[in-house]
């Protein structure tokens, strides 16, 4: 399990997945493998809760567009939840804000 993962909770309606810490190159490769790991179990959608991740360099959003792009082709969802400020400008500058599914909380994110 990845440094940045603190919590996994199933779901009927996902696997809700609270991050906290920096995702950057260093924690990359575990980061990548547990979230593969995750779209594994077939879930409907994938819950990301970045409130607590500090900072995110290219390396995790390059993490983020290939778990949404994997899970879009089967027609399943992944959801970002409450990213904290620095990701959330990071997201608006690269305009990924436009393609990633938003949610103000995990709750939301359960409806979407």
């Amino acid at each position: 399990m990845s440094d940045v993962i603190r919590d996994v909770n199933r779901t009927p309606e996902g696997i809700i997945v609270h991050l906290a810490g920096e995702i950057d190159l260093h924690q990359i490769p575990d980061f990548h493998a547990a979230l593969i790991d995750l779209c594994a179990e077939g879930t409907t959608r994938i819950i990301l809760d970045l409130s607590k991740v500090e900072y995110m360099d290219s390396s995790g959003i390059g993490t983020l567009v290939e778990i949404f792009r994997r899970l879009k082709k089967e027609n399943r969802k992944l959801i970002l939840v409450s990213p904290a400020e620095r990701v959330r400008s990071l997201l608006e500058i690269t305009r990924l804000d436009q393609y990633f599914t938003v949610a103000k909380s995990s709750e939301e994110a359960k409806m979407l």
